[in-house]
């Protein structure tokens, strides 16, 4: 297609006007490349992701556990995307999948089209339960984080206050490993008014997606202002999992054990020590409030006989913010109770509820 533009000369008076006919070619509209067409390069240095937004990033995968993958970005460092927004994933080198029957394989991933492929294998994607960067080593499988809150106060006033929390997971296809302590001390004119710590920890065995046994469970409690010298748990049970989405995880479990109590201090011809058989009791739920917000909760039930405390249980409840990739801001609730505190040897009885607000300072490891 083209237009003409016209000359002529033209005489107006002294004026001589000009129109110029030169044939102009119209510009033809560039051919459009939609998202759709595009085709993820072969690269040995990087690893490739598309949304199902169709927007495409380069890096490096990290990890998917719980329908969660994490991409480490060449441009945006780490990302959290869930499972069911990724379109295309192509691995550069080598990653290892843990499936849902438990069985594991490793190789270079490609996720196209609604097919997946491992070394140009064809399987059945929607059997995939974890992703490792990398061949089945053990540093994939551990990561922990350390919560800490402090207060210093010097003056009219000598006053030192901490908490901390502590978690670190061991998780594999076929296994999961916790190790959980909470601890608190506070001091006041050299004075010590508060020395709480526990110390929980879980060894657990798929034999489904929901299902699991937990062959150990142990727990170790300290606190001499409840009277408690330490008191030991020790059992083994079952658990399943209620909820398991992307965004939401909800298990509960059930755990037959033994307690060992020994008191601080006791009245006069009291036993210094306690044993019975328990009953524990846990439910534990995470959630993604947003992208940069989680909550967590932990109950945990415990009951036995009346000297060793009946009715006991610990409850915390958890609001990580996300600050950096590294650091997070943690607003946490703590409730424990003792139903049924023994006295001391003045015969004085603990408080039978304990309440705490931590403001604590996260590190992801």
């Amino acid at each position: 297609m083209s237009k003409k533009l016209n000359l002529a000369a033209i005489a107006v008076g002294s004026v001589t006007l000009f129109c110029l006919d030169i044939p102009i070619l119209a510009a033809e509209p560039l051919p459009q490349i939609t998202p759709e067409q595009i085709t993820l390069p072969v690269d040995p240095h990087y690893d490739w992701l598309q949304l199902t937004s169709l927007e495409l990033l380069k890096g490096e995968i990290v990890n998917l556990y719980d329908d969660k993958l994490e991409f480490d970005s060449d441009e945006l460092d780490s990302v959290f995307i869930d499972w069911e927004d990724v379109k295309v994933l192509q691995s550069s080198s080598i990653v290892s999948i843990g499936f849902t029957d438990l069985t594991t394989k490793s190789g270079r991933l490609l996720i196209k089209d609604g097919k997946s492929y491992i070394n140009g294998e064809e399987f059945d994607s929607s059997k995939i339960m974890t992703i490792i960067a990398g061949e089945q080593t053990e540093a994939n499988y551990w990561s922990s984080k350390i919560s800490l809150g402090a207060n210093f106060r010097k003056g009219n006033t000598d006053q030192i206050d901490y908490s901390a929390i502590a978690k670190t997971k061991r998780r594999t296809t076929q296994s999961r490993f916790n190790l959980d302590y909470i601890g608190n001390y506070s001091e006041t004119d050299g004075e010590n008014n508060i020395n709480n710590h526990r110390i929980n920890s879980n060894f657990d065995w798929f034999i489904s997606k929901q299902f699991y046994l937990r062959p150990v469970f142990a727990e170790i409690y300290i606190d001499p202002f409840l009277n408690t010298d330490y008191r030991v748990t020790i059992g083994s049970g079952l658990g399943y999992n209620i909820i398991d989405t992307p965004k939401t995880e909800w298990s509960v479990s059930g755990v037959p054990a033994y307690t060992l109590t020994r008191f601080d201090t006791v009245e006069v011809n009291e036993d210094q020590s306690d044993s019975s058989a328990t009953l524990v009791i846990e439910s534990l739920y995470d959630t993604e409030i947003s992208s940069d917000i989680d909550f967590n909760a932990l109950y945990r039930l415990q009951y036995g006989n009346e000297t060793s405390g009946g009715y006991t249980h610990h409850a915390i409840a958890t609001l990580e913010i996300e600050l950096t990739d590294m650091f997070d801001l943690d607003l946490s609730l703590v409730w424990d109770r003792t139903n049924n505190p023994q006295p001391d040897a003045s015969g004085q009885t603990p408080e039978p509820n304990d309440y705490q607000f931590i403001i604590g300072f996260g590190i992801d490891l």
